[in-house]
């Protein structure tokens, strides 16, 4: 909670005339933690200030505190990040205390216990990766700031007794770990990830719980991932919890117009985005429909919807057919790596299915998020309203989630 946050709540409380409530030291808002769950038991509902006032959004933050903590009195969800004002603003109670984890009721949040396998636990270095991606994310909020704060608790290492070193049935054996290593009260506000082996006796790096979820596993330790390989797979299945696809808004891979970590042409390796290399992200422009029939290197993508020349010309470092090429999304785009600009116009397979295809315009991933992890995260406090505002739970069910990018298994020699 911010120094202002604190007090506009104790003049809230002056002004009221009465006690208990905004005295409690709460620290300031980070852009990321990885640190042990905080137990503080946060302030009760509906918070003693607001005890007989109005409460527009049934949210139990009265109307008036509303105003002057910068919150929606109509909307129990200001920022939109399915986590409501309540509990982002005054903690959550049952020994959880969002705002002690630097949760913000006018900038977006998402929260993540990450635990691990012996040899598995991501380094800070790794997380800031991701963390990063999501800080710069093009996303406004209602404080004027732009981006997501994404939190990752890295909480506990998985006992030998317990780690199985091949989660077969996946979900069956995550689940064992799950219920013992996940604490039930951060459940209705966290997504649930575990560094693992392998699972289902593949080569997969990761899969997601369906789209949205509230579950994902990062199953790279049969092999010598790198850190980047590593934080690139955590965001991809992270991207599925959140609602995205392998191919934006569907499930084609190897989208050439598709410029996000969901396209697997990206996620071990991410872009150039303003002078910076291995930037992982997922799509912030769009780009229009695409045909294979018709390459034109010079001209290389065209922005579609808000997005501009300008803005495809900061994206670079990208990959078609499993190679880097030179050039960016605006102009002079080597789509085939043969060193040069090709004057004329050609066909090439880019999703190796053997049919020329026309992809249509991919989206701004960072503007189709969804944040309720299937319908299992945000508003869980008694007397709140949930509505997910849409009329399937999942995009892609569980049972019909693909394994994600394979990785070769290393000679045993």
């Amino acid at each position: 909670m911010s120094k202002l946050h604190k007090t506009l709540l104790t003049a809230s409380v002056v002004f009221l005339g009465l006690t208990g409530c905004g005295d409690a030291e709460l620290p300031e808002t980070e852009l990321a933690t990885t640190q042990q769950g905080v137990t503080s038991l946060g302030i009760p509902l509906p918070i003693p200030a607001c005890s007989g006032l109005p409460d527009t959004d049934g949210d139990g933050v009265c109307d008036v505190v509303e105003s002057l903590l910068g919150t929606s009195p109509s909307n129990p969800d200001t920022d939109g990040d399915r986590l409501n004002d309540y509990a982002e603003s005054f903690g959550f109670g049952g020994g959880l205390d969002l705002t002690a984890l630097g949760a913000n009721a006018r900038r977006k949040d998402i929260f993540i216990e990450a635990d691990y396998y012996a040899g598995q636990q991501p380094s800070q270095a790794l997380l800031n990766r991701v963390i990063t991606a999501f800080a710069n994310a093009p996303v406004s909020n209602p404080d004027g700031s732009k981006g997501i704060t994404l939190h990752v608790v890295v909480d506990q290492q998985i006992a030998a007794a317990d780690a199985d070193a091949d989660l077969n049935p996946v979900w069956t054996d995550f689940d064992k770990i799950k219920a013992k290593y996940f604490a039930a009260n951060r459940a209705p506000y966290f997504h649930y990830m575990l560094f693992a082996n392998r699972y289902d006796g593949g080569n997969s790096s990761g899969i997601s719980r369906g789209i949205p979820a509230h579950d994902f596993v990062v199953t790279l330790g049969f092999v010598a991932a790198t850190e980047l390989q590593r934080a690139g797979t955590l965001m991809h299945e992270l991207g599925h919890n959140i609602g995205l696809r392998h191919g934006g808004t569907d499930n084609a891979n190897y989208k050439p117009n598709y410029l996000s970590i969901m396209n697997y042409e990206y996620q071990f390796y991410g872009f150039g985005i303003g002078g910076l290399n291995n930037v992982l992200d997922y799509s912030r422009v769009q780009v229009a429909a695409f045909n294979e029939l018709s390459v034109n290197e010079g001209g290389a993508f065209t922005p579609a919807g808000t997005t501009t020349e300008a803005d495809l010309a900061k994206i670079s470092a990208l990959r078609f057919n499993d190679a880097q090429v030179t050039g960016n999304a605006s102009t002079n785009l080597d789509f085939n790596n043969n060193g040069g600009i090709d004057a004329a116009t050609y066909t090439r397979d880019f999703n190796r299915n053997g049919v020329a295809d026309v992809f249509p315009a991919s989206q701004n991933d960072w503007l189709a998020l969804a944040y309720d992890g299937g319908g299992q995260i945000g508003f869980a406090t008694s007397g709140i309203t949930q509505d997910l505002g849409r009329e399937e739970l999942y995009i892609v069910p569980p049972e019909k989630m693909e394994p994600c990018l394979t990785v070769p298994q290393p000679d045993a020699r």
